[in-house]
């Protein structure tokens, strides 16, 4: 009979921590201005995603962009770029163009994206699309903020002698900072890869009417980053054509939160609950955030808080809830649960949200203690 007894209270502890210890997560918007079109990847790029990239920030003004890179650090970036001139290739697919990364080109689109190759990380850029029905171009960039030992991986045009003129487009380079001007012609794209990232580079452009130097009069009208996540590219539109964007290592600032806990968890109806949480800014940039503390959809309180990337924060809301009944408390990406019943007590007010298998098996071992004292 005393072993039965026991195995009814191990069943009963163990089922009040599960249900007590479960938290249930938000889901996290998306940045709403991200193009809602997903790319597949082409057949040579598929298995560069199978790794955990890095994640990286691309900030343009008030604007923040989260990146993942593509590759995995098993290909070169200048065989996943795949640069194509007579000097280099036979053939009919030898104009001076990118062929690695035909699946990622748009027409009229200027393409950026950091790589991870197997020697060392690289920020590509790719003008237009090879084979498309366009006017060519011209766009200047100029990068600065790059690693001491960076250097062009690729420079797509670099030619010796197959040209008649020789090379048109120009390219430098100098400690941290590089610049390259591209003038393509109508069918071929253009594009470079810089290989040693800093910890901030920042990118100018000057696109069209604005670059160097023109030689045929096609416009770029869209400049895009792309981000390779779940298998799949992920393509975002940037918002201004004239404006520098910063290129950062770890995601944008993202509000989380890392607990929510209330006291009483088990409150009497109109008895004060105090409502705390520890949010924190996930993502390695600085950030401003409103944090509504919110029980069942309505709003207890609104915070602004500031965060340093990593940095976290405590926050607290007295509220009471004049009927009985179960209450859902959220915080960001968290909630937690709080019973209000006539009288409160019980089992429940010694029961927090995180109350974990931990803490049951502590209160099976007390109940098996006394049984055995008792049996003594």
């Amino acid at each position: 009979m005393r072993k039965g007894t026991t195995a009814v209270l191990l069943c009963i502890v163990c089922a009040v921590a599960l249900s007590a210890g479960s938290v249930a997560a938000l889901p996290v918007a998306d940045d709403a201005d991200a193009h809602a079109s997903v790319h597949p990847q082409q057949d040579g790029a598929a298995a560069l995603q199978e790794g955990n990239s890095q994640t990286y920030a691309v900030t343009q003004g008030d604007r923040c962009i989260t990146l993942q890179a593509l590759g995995n650090g098993s290909q070169t970036v200048e065989e996943f770029y795949d640069y194509r001139n007579p000097e280099t290739h036979d053939g009919p697919n030898n104009v001076y163009s990118s062929y690695g990364t035909r699946e990622l080109q748009r027409g009229d689109t200027t393409t950026m994206f950091v790589y991870e190759g197997s020697e060392g990380t690289s920020l590509v850029v790719i003008h237009e699309r090879v084979g498309d029905d366009s006017d060519g171009g011209a766009v200047t960039m100029q990068f600065d903020g790059l690693d001491e030992n960076s250097e062009w991986a690729v420079q797509d045009d670099v030619y010796n002698g197959t040209r008649p003129g020789g090379n048109l487009d120009e390219w430098s380079h100098s400690g941290t900072a590089a610049r390259a001007t591209w003038a393509y012609t109508g069918s071929r794209n253009d594009g470079g890869a810089i290989r040693g990232f800093g910890e901030d580079v920042t990118v100018t452009p000057y696109f069209n009417d604005r670059a160097d130097f023109r030689e045929y009069e096609g416009d770029i009208t869209e400049w895009e980053v792309v981000s390779a996540e779940g298998g799949e590219y992920n393509r975002t539109s940037l918002e201004s054509m004239t404006e520098e964007v910063t290129v950062t290592a770890g995601g944008c600032a993202e509000l989380t939160a890392e607990s929510v806990t209330t006291s009483p968890s088990n409150p009497s109806p109109g008895e004060t609950v105090d409502v705390q949480a520890t949010v924190q800014n996930s993502g390695v940039q600085a950030g401003t955030f409103t944090v509504e503390i919110t029980a069942d959809g309505e709003v207890l309180d609104t915070r602004e808080v500031e965060l340093d990337g990593g940095e976290s924060q405590d926050i607290s809301v007295e509220t009471t809830f004049d009927e009985e009944g179960s209450y859902e408390i959220a915080v960001a990406n968290t909630t937690a649960t709080v019973e209000v019943a006539e009288g409160g007590g019980g089992l429940g007010d010694d029961v927090l949200p995180g109350f974990g298998v931990a803490a049951a098996l502590a209160a099976v071992a007390g109940a098996t203690a006394i049984g055995l004292r008792r049996r003594r």
